[in-house]
């Protein structure tokens, strides 16, 4: 089988490249991959190279195929593996394997396995961990946006706090509690909003702030009336206008602070300043990772003892945040259409990864089968007239708030230039 892939061989190298997988063998899967979302991630292994601590250390001589937010379609079906997947059916898949205590992973570490391809080979780890998941909802970019969903879901059910009678603890987000996601409007900020509004424990009040008014009014264009209509209070406030954001912030919660806190933005004061906000008991969890191994920030240790603030950081997700995230996707409870600024073809991974830290807007969305060059929703709606394409996508684009859905998804997957 031949195929087209992303392969990173050096820091700073991706290169789009076609060659011939091998046979699978009875234990191992052939899949089709038709979306995969560009992650920071990513970015942070390119620039790395082998001295990230999940690419192997030969990967100039052996280049991995990178990608890890994937959705798609299963090929064939190795005997070991007949009982359990079918060829044809739908998948996401879960990279976070840990098979063994090895933080090899797809996108990662793999020569054959990563989702800027139109086919890859899934190695037998990843179906012994159970991470490869079957997918019975519409639109392929929703399964493939299942990992990010998995990472902030991963990130809520671990909030947590205790009694002072048994010394229990709870984990998750506080059944109508007061809950702030600081740097929030964020394609990752935008999914643990929409998680927070659609999860099992929802707060009674949401505070999600950022900088930026534009990303503020449009955060709650998208999610403020299904706030409303589950009756959690949700307001988007830019710290950056107001006079004193401490008592500010404060007064909206009555004095009490936040029980839960996602701070979303790898800042030393953005962290103080967060920590000082948090209720008596409460949980933050700085989500935000950073590059600098040495990046650190107070902490009002006081705090800790006399008001039992607990802060806690999570990275990535498990397969039950996936299946949860798989879950609330095919019955439509949440909206990572949300998420998508950019879509593109297979090849424009490898210039977009390299400047993922510079581009604006949100998730870029890549159709692995597709030759496009990376274009925002944006500009299909204002420059309809320049191609055929774009003509036929801007009207499914109006029609859902000038989002992405399945329907502009179908289109495209019919109309778009098919890498040759």
């Amino acid at each position: 089988m031949k195929t087209h892939a992303v392969r990173l061989y050096g820091k700073m190298d991706l290169r789009l490249e076609t060659f011939e997988l091998p046979e699978i063998t009875d234990d191992e899967i052939l899949v089709r991959v038709v979306a995969d979302s560009l992650c920071m991630s990513t970015y942070k292994a390119a620039v790395l190279g082998a001295e990230h601590k999940r690419v192997p250390d030969d990967v100039a001589e052996n280049p991995i195929m990178v990608g890890h937010e994937m959705a798609g379609e299963i090929v064939r079906v190795g005997a070991r593996w007949a009982d359990s997947y079918t060829e044809g059916e739908s998948f996401s898949l879960q990279p976070a394997i840990n098979y063994k205590g090895s933080m090899d992973s797809p996108g990662y570490s793999y020569r054959y396995c990563g989702g800027d391809a139109t086919y890859m080979i899934i190695p037998p780890e990843v179906m012994i961990m159970d991470c490869l998941l079957s997918y019975t909802g519409e639109g392929f970019f929703k399964a493939a946006l299942a990992e990010p969903y998995s990472c902030v879901i991963g990130a809520c059910r671990s909030l947590y706090r205790t009694d002072r009678i048994k010394h229990n603890h709870y984990l998750g987000i506080k059944e109508g509690g007061r809950m702030a996601i600081i740097g929030g409007c964020g394609p990752m900020g935008l999914a643990a909003l929409d998680y927070a509004i659609s999860g099992e424990f929802r707060p009674r009040q949401l505070i999600v702030t950022d900088l930026d008014n534009e990303r503020l009014r449009r955060a709650g264009e998208l999610f403020g009336s299904t706030a409303e209509e589950r009756g959690i209070s949700l307001m988007f406030i830019n710290t950056g206008e107001l006079d004193d954001p401490y008592q500010s912030l404060m007064k909206l919660t009555e004095q009490e602070g936040f029980s839960d806190m996602l701070v979303m933005i790898p800042s030393a004061g953005v962290l103080e300043f967060s920590q000082s906000l948090l209720g008596f008991n409460g949980c933050l969890n700085f989500f935000a990772g950073p590059t600098d191994t040495a990046f650190s920030a107070k902490i009002n240790y006081y705090d800790v003892h006399y008001f039992e603030k607990h802060i806690i950081g999570t990275t990535g997700g498990n397969v039950d945040d996936m299946r949860e995230a798989l879950s609330l996707m095919a019955d439509d409870l949440v909206r990572p259409e949300a998420l998508i600024s950019h879509i593109g073809g297979l090849d424009a991974v490898a210039e977009t990864t390299l400047k993922l830290p510079s581009m604006p807007g949100g998730k870029k969305l890549i159709y692995t089968g597709l030759k496009l060059p990376l274009v925002s929703l944006e500009e299909i709606l204002h420059h309809r007239d320049q191609s055929e394409l774009y003509a036929g996508l801007a009207p499914l684009l109006e029609a859902n708030q000038g989002l992405w859905s399945v329907e502009a998804e179908r289109y495209l997957l019919a109309h778009g230039e098919k890498l040759s």
